[in-house]
């Protein structure tokens, strides 16, 4: 057997740099400008808002419906933006920028989700408590879609 040799691999730490916004980010893959390195054969995102879930329009859904896809759509935005974010904090944890920009979407986040509930149904066991309904007694875990039923309705 012949003698084997290990690589050895170079990473450089990510630095704080410029930021896409939450739709762009979550449409890119990545909040950092630096870290979007798209393959060669890739073009650029153009063209429908979000290429993950292409917007198929608004006919035949009711006002209720485009608001609660909004409002989901805005939630999944800053939830993928924290996430990134939280990757970034795990080798950063002292970076006051970074920490500051959590907290502000970590709030905004937890008031959407709340609003959801309010309006819709929970989103997660977490939102349960500010369901409303007229019995403040009901369980309202039950009033959501399935996770498999893939819909916001």
């Amino acid at each position: 057997m012949t003698e084997n040799n290990l690589a050895i691999a170079n990473i450089p730490i990510q630095q704080w740099g410029g930021l896409y916004n939450q739709e762009e980010a979550l449409n890119i893959g990545t909040i950092f400008h630096d870290l979007n390195k798209p393959f060669f054969a890739a073009e650029a995102v153009t063209g429908s808002k979000n290429p993950i879930a292409p917007e198929a329009g608004n006919q035949g859904k009711s006002n209720i419906q485009i608001e609660r896809e909004g409002l989901m759509t805005r939630i999944t935005q800053l939830g993928f933006y924290l996430d990134d974010l939280t990757l970034y904090l795990d080798t950063h944890e002292n970076d006051t920028q970074g920490i500051q920009l959590y907290h502000e979407i970590s709030k905004e986040y937890a008031e959407l989700r709340k609003q959801f509930a309010q309006n819709y149904y929970p989103l997660s066991r977490l939102c349960i408590p500010y369901c409303i309904n007229d019995n403040e007694t009901a369980f309202c875990w039950q009033e959501g879609p399935m996770p498999w039923e893939g819909a916001c309705i």
